[in-house]
């Protein structure tokens, strides 16, 4: 059976304690950015902050926390800035 898969790229929120009360058995999963089921990584070379859709709180991420995922499309989305413009090569949101 065929299935339309949607993809994203995702980080999973820091702020466990939170999220915990919501899910004892999965992470929460930040979405950055839609992608597909082959695309290569994202060429990311720095640390970039992710504020939580859910619990507000914003962390610090390294590029390899950044992974793909399936997930239902989120009502309302902007993509993370980092992601949005990987053509550029510019990356605004480059934590200290």
């Amino acid at each position: 059976m065929w299935e339309d898969s949607r993809y994203w790229w995702v980080v999973h929120c820091k702020n466990h304690w939170f999220h915990l009360r919501q899910n004892l058995f999965f992470r929460h999963r930040i979405p950055l950015a839609e992608t597909d089921a082959i695309a290569p990584g994202p060429a990311i070379d720095c640390r970039f902050k992710v504020v939580c859709d859910e619990c507000g709180k914003e962390y610090v991420y390294k590029p390899s926390e950044a992974l793909r995922s399936e997930l239902e499309p989120p009502e309302s989305f902007t993509p993370h800035p980092l992601f949005r413009d990987e053509d550029t090569g510019s990356h605004p949101v480059v934590a200290e």
